[in-house]
């Protein structure tokens, strides 16, 4: 009896090797990419002969009418690769998918290929640089600012992606503050693919004035985990109201005068830390005030003498640069002043490294 079990166990085992495809995908899943309404385009997929005798396609069933399939007729030998090509009709706006079936002469069972792609009215181009690694994916920045937003505005700023690995995949933001937004387009982005994901910033969330931080991160999927070769570093910058600058205000405005609105650390050369002095005046009528002094990076410590200046009075403002934290700053060093001077109620100090 056992004997007959195993005896028919090796004849199921022959029989479903004799049976299996002969055809196998070069890639099981094609992202199309953009395609142009009504330009009826052709994508090419192959199949490869993995059996070790000639065959040839038999059948092609692309899923859709819309879908024309075009092959050689003639056999393949083994361990080379059959091209279909097929021709989209491009009549549909919007997302599509198609699953396109080949058989071969030699068996009854049907290759598999997953085809996808976007019928649009406009190609967006998204050549560009990739310079950032992502976790596995590329992208064209690591920090983003949104300078000069006055409350109600809703700014966007831009990622460009590349997906350089073999599989779709779904980027995602990690870790979104309440007032950041972001979407992408296409939402799926196919193996070497490209896409933007936008960001908008929602200032009417933004709790305070001056200058808010946060760190995101770019995700391959919603499933993917946030890590720190994930970051992106994002700064926003609220402007108080603006003020009327009638010609009767602005003779009893305060004014802010500082010695040097630029700080040159070039020369910093092989040394630890720098020190360095800037002198804030009010040459105004009527008290200065400066309610915020902020810094974009890490590497920087300051220390303000006064943030409440009469008319003709000065301030120091003490800062001191370390050099191995300026190095891993993403953002451009700089400082950023709020005063009530309504002709300079944002002033920023640049840092030149």
């Amino acid at each position: 009896m056992m004997k007959k079990s195993i005896i028919t166990s090796l004849f199921c085992g022959l029989f479903t090797m004799a049976s299996a495809q002969s055809f196998t995908p070069v890639f099981f899943d094609v992202d199309c990419g953009q395609m142009l309404f009504m330009k009826p385009t052709d994508i090419t997929i192959e199949f490869k002969n993995t059996s070790s005798h000639p065959v040839r396609i038999q059948e092609v069933d692309t899923g859709c009418g819309c879908t024309l399939a075009s092959y050689d007729r003639s056999g393949i030998a083994p361990g080379k690769t059959a091209k279909v090509t097929l021709t989209f009709d491009c009549k549909l706006l919007g997302d599509f998918t198609r699953v396109v079936r080949v058989k071969d002469s030699a068996t009854d069972k049907m290759a598999e290929v997953r085809v996808h792609g976007q019928v649009v009215t406009q190609v967006i181009n998204y050549s560009g640089d990739y310079p950032f690694k992502m976790g596995s994916l590329l992208c064209d920045v690591d920090n983003i600012e949104f300078d000069d937003v006055n409350k109600g505005q809703r700014p966007v700023q831009e990622i460009n992606i590349m997906n350089p690995t073999g599989q779709n995949v779904q980027p995602t933001a990690l870790r979104l503050p309440p007032y950041l937004t972001v979407s992408t387009y296409p939402e799926i982005i196919g193996p070497k693919q490209r896409g933007i994901m936008y960001v908008q910033l929602k200032s009417t969330e933004l709790n305070d004035y001056g200058l808010t931080q946060t760190t995101i991160y770019l995700a391959k999927d919603p499933a993917d985990k946030a890590s720190k070769d994930k970051e992106i570093t994002v700064s926003a910058v609220l402007l108080p109201p603006v003020v009327a600058k009638t010609a009767a205000l602005k003779q009893q405005a305060p004014k802010i005068k500082l010695s040097s609105e630029t700080l040159d650390l070039t020369a910093l050369g092989n040394k630890s830390k720098v020190k360095a002095e800037i002198e804030i005046s009010n040459t105004g009528a009527s008290v200065l005030e400066i309610s915020k002094l902020q810094m974009f990076t890490t590497g920087l410590e300051v220390m303000l003498g006064q943030s409440v200046l009469q008319p003709g009075e000065s301030t120091k403002l003490k800062i001191t640069a370390y050099a191995k934290d300026l190095k891993k700053a993403k953002a451009r060093p700089r400082l950023l002043l709020i005063t009530n001077d309504p002709e300079k109620q944002k002033v920023v100090v640049t840092i030149k490294r």
